[in-house]
């Protein structure tokens, strides 16, 4: 079954990559970077008459990807005291799962999973990064999934987050829990 790692950056490589980097390492982990893929906004169909008729484009794809994996990790640089644009374009795409015809057991699905978060900002994110953690706490707890845990990093150069050693202990620890409780080993 093994980790699925939806990486929200925009920049390849970047701190919050790393972190991701380090995390999976050695891990049966499958790192899917939204930059690399094209996911459009969410139409609300909810209150529309006739049946919806939702994008063409890669979100069905990636969606099932992360199906069939025991693990989710969210892994966002912290833009703007939120998640990036491509992580909560891919979230909010959700809805569209929800409703739509044959994805009626999506939340079913969903409430299987164990969920991270990884996020990684400059302007003091140990403070300011946690409500982007209860955003995804909230988002967890509507989908039934167990929120196993999360790390905040501080970094905004490139290649910064590896002075953050609180983060790497942290990036280390949370490795460890997912070999020790999953088992998660190449």
């Amino acid at each position: 079954m093994g980790i699925a790692v939806i990486c929200g950056s925009s920049r390849k490589n970047g701190n919050t990559e790393t972190l991701v980097n380090r995390l999976i390492d050695g891990l049966d982990a499958v790192k899917i970077r939204l930059c690399d893929y094209h996911v459009k906004a969410v139409e609300d169909y909810r209150h529309s008459e006739g049946s919806p008729v939702y994008p063409d484009d890669d979100y069905r794809d990636l969606l099932s990807r992360i199906l069939d994996k025991n693990d989710i990790i969210f892994a966002t640089p912290i833009y703007w005291y939120g998640m990036s644009g491509l992580m909560k374009h891919f979230v909010d795409r959700w809805s569209q799962s929800l409703v739509e015809i044959g994805r009626d057991d999506f939340k079913r699905q969903m409430s299987t999973k164990t969920a991270y978060v990884i996020a990684v900002g400059d302007d003091v994110p140990h403070i300011k990064g946690l409500p982007l953690i209860q955003q995804f706490q909230y988002i967890f707890d509507f989908m039934g999934m167990t929120f196993g845990g999360y790390l905040i990093g501080k970094a905004n150069q490139p290649g910064s987050i590896l002075n953050d050693r609180a983060a790497l202990v942290s990036v280390n620890e949370l490795k460890q829990q997912l070999t020790a409780n999953k088992r998660w080993k190449a």
